[in-house]
């Protein structure tokens, strides 16, 4: 039913093979130059990505640094009105003491002397306090 002909088919079957080489030839050449081009353009895009990335934390550790900058001031600032705040009270607690004492001399020596009473009895029964107790007989 179907015969061979080689001798009418031959010619053809040549060129389309001769085209279809010299396409594929073509194809590895686009396909050599397309990787090139890739490789060039991905290498440029880590570049660009790099920069990009290295800029960000630059911008990141300049803004920790000045975070950390205007924390120590404000920590400065409260601490100044913590002192000047604490001074004035502590000025004027010595100042109703002193106005105490003026007013009521014995009862100030009084108080001292129990004060002075409790602080001995303390460090004297924390110095019997670590010596074991001896029985007597």
């Amino acid at each position: 039913m179907f015969h061979h002909r080689s001798s009418a088919f031959g010619p053809s079957v040549t060129a389309i093979q001769r085209h279809l080489g010299a396409v594929e030839e073509e194809l590895e050449k686009i396909g050599r130059i397309a990787g090139r081009r890739t490789s060039i353009a991905a290498t440029a895009a880590g570049d660009q990505l790099g920069d990009a990335i290295s800029t960000m934390m630059g911008d990141m550790i300049e803004r920790f640094r000045q975070s950390r900058q205007s924390a120590g001031d404000t920590a400065a600032r409260f601490g100044s009105r913590a002192l000047k705040l604490g001074t004035s009270y502590g000025n004027d607690a010595l100042e109703r003491v002193a106005s105490e004492v003026e007013g009521r001399p014995a009862v100030a020596l009084g108080l001292a002397l129990g004060i002075g009473i409790l602080i001995g009895a303390a460090v004297l029964g924390g110095m019997n306090a670590g010596k074991p107790r001896q029985r007597r007989r």
